[in-house]
């Protein structure tokens, strides 16, 4: 379980970012900690305790809170990010990895690997609301900027799942290619860009005709896209490169080396 969730930790972590001008906060799986990191000196300003390997992490919109997986635990934890302290922690069935925060801070979902489910936790209570299928082993998750869509990377069905939040049930799967894990989403919420880890491709959904529009051939294994201005990065960890290409053409530029396993990027 714990080699599974490296990727995904690293997929949230960088997501997370910043929690104020200057800091990051890091799960630290084997210390069982996050790290708090000033980022323009690399200094660790504080640890807080969080068990059972943290893995994913994603911050409330204002930056807050933090709210962690621990797959080993299994549990949420949720950090205060200025006092650096636990707010609470609640077990969580199952293998939570995958974790999101809705737009006005009310809702943290949760992906458990190890069943088709989310989870919706009350973000002030922790109190677990339900649990909605949305394919086998869930991993990386978004939330449309209007809060009324969840994004679920289906890893072994190769599709994407939309959960309409208000009914907190899928209303649509979207088939991609091969064993999708990494999901971003484009500032208006329109277009989700799926990193198929198995297929060496991006795949561009349209989220409101609901429908495949392309897929980017890339490096190998991507695991997770970010998007600047009119550019999408990849990380394509067997390949140990960095694929950008247009939002617009879908056109993939020559890789960028940038070192052995690349996993995480914002």
């Amino acid at each position: 379980m714990k080699q599974a969730a490296a990727p995904l930790a690293i997929m949230a972590l960088l997501a997370a970012l910043p929690a104020s001008a200057a800091e990051a906060f890091v799960t630290l799986q084997q210390a069982d900690q996050v790290a708090v990191i000033d980022t323009d000196t690399g200094k660790r300003l504080a640890a807080i305790s969080v068990p059972g390997h943290p893995a994913g992490i994603a911050m409330s919109a204002d930056k807050t809170r933090a709210y962690v997986t621990s797959p080993d635990g299994p549990a949420l934890t949720a950090i205060n990010t200025a006092a650096r302290r636990v707010l609470w922690r609640v077990p969580v069935q199952g293998g939570p990895l995958g974790v999101a925060v809705t737009p006005d801070g009310a809702t943290v979902y949760v992906a458990d690997w190890y069943s088709k489910d989310v989870i919706a936790v009350d973000a002030a209570t922790g109190a677990v609301r339900g649990r909605t299928e949305a394919g086998q082993s869930p991993s990386g998750l978004a939330v449309t900027p209007d809060g009324k869509t969840l994004v679920v990377a289906a890893r072994l069905d190769n599709a994407l799942a939309l959960i309409d939040t208000k009914l907190f049930r899928r209303v649509a799967t979207v088939a991609v290619g091969a064993h999708p894990f990494g999901v971003t989403l484009d500032a208006a919420g329109k277009r989700a860009f799926v990193a198929d880890v198995e297929s060496d491709d991006v795949a561009v959904v349209d989220l409101p005709a609901q429908r495949l529009m392309t897929r980017i051939k890339v490096g190998r294994r991507p695991y997770v896209v970010a998007l600047h201005g009119n550019t999408g990065f990849v990380t394509n960890e067997l390949a140990g490169t960095v694929t950008s290409f247009g939002l617009e053409t879908y056109a993939p530029s020559a890789p960028i080396r940038v070192g052995e396993n690349p996993e995480g990027i914002e």
